[in-house]
């Protein structure tokens, strides 16, 4: 009776600790919040206005509940981020703190995520316009990998469409190629070694394996959900794998088959690329 007693004050003090900054505030005197546009386990995102330049920019902070382990990841976050500069990815502006918060200053970008496309204005894709997408987000993808880093996190919700682009965004999960994050943060991010031994947790394994092929995995997964966001099965039909339900052409069937299962399919990420160019290239000939 007390352990639940403590549990439930303790969430109510982090939900009051958490409460969203409200519109007309202002960070540190320069950016006026206009509306909070999404909330993480460690971060909360805000629309914002820079009095400065009285543009619009994203402003990211640290969930204040979840001490200096939020902090230390979002200030991983922006050291990435400051080393980056490709137009299909968000630019880091600034770096704020005040008192115990901190907050990431990055480029807006005004569009809808693949995630709202998909289940909220129940957008469907074509087998060609799906390989476009891969194409489209080879490109930030690559130069991620190119730079020493893998985003770790590439998902419908982490791809925002504006007019012809797709943007790759949050980059929360980033790391090094090849780096082991100290065990705290492991721990955190639900990581560490007590990681379930199901299906999903093998899912969450590959995607967050430090390595170009957690990426390429990523983008697998991207073109299923795209795909099956057409897909109708019929009555009382068994469920099948994704190969016997969509109906793909066998090349693609192939490609998408070496992203999701093949951690040595190429080298780089930019053989990756060309493959792809390949195949589109064949199958516009048809």
């Amino acid at each position: 009776m007390v352990n639940r007693l403590a549990q439930k004050w303790r969430g109510i003090v982090e939900a009051w600790r958490d409460y969203p900054l409200q519109p007309g505030k202002l960070w540190n005197g320069r950016y006026r919040i206009e509306r909070l546009l999404g909330m993480g386990s460690y971060g909360q995102a805000y629309l914002c206005i820079d009095l400065e330049t009285n543009e619009q920019v994203l402003l990211k902070r640290n969930k204040p509940s979840k001490g200096q382990t939020g902090i230390e990841l979002l200030r991983r976050e922006s050291e990435i981020m400051s080393a980056l500069d490709h137009p299909q990815i968000p630019k880091r502006l600034a770096y704020s703190r005040r008192r115990r918060d901190e907050a990431l200053i990055m480029q807006y970008v005004n569009g809808h995520n693949l995630e709202y496309m998909i289940y909220e204005q129940n957008e469907t894709y074509s087998e060609a316009e799906a390989l476009k997408m891969l194409q489209l987000l080879l490109k930030p993808i690559r130069y991620l990998h190119e730079q020493g880093y893998v985003h770790r996190d590439v998902r419908i919700p982490n791809v925002l469409l504006q007019g012809g682009l797709l943007h790759l965004v949050d980059f929360g999960l980033a790391c090094r190629i090849g780096e082991r994050l100290p065990e705290h943060l492991l721990e955190a991010l639900g990581e560490g070694s007590g990681l379930a031994k199901d299906s999903a947790a093998a899912v969450k394994r590959r995607m967050r394996t430090p390595a170009p092929a957690s990426d390429w995995f990523g983008l697998g997964h991207l073109f299923l959900f795209v795909m099956y966001a057409g897909y109708e099965p019929a009555a009382g039909a068994e469920e099948k794998s994704w190969e016997a339900e969509l109906e793909l052409q066998p090349e693609v069937k192939h490609f998408v088959g070496k992203l999701l299962n093949d951690e040595y399919a190429w080298v780089t990420t930019e053989q990756c690329e060309r493959e792809l160019a390949a195949l589109l290239d064949r199958l516009n000939e048809r």
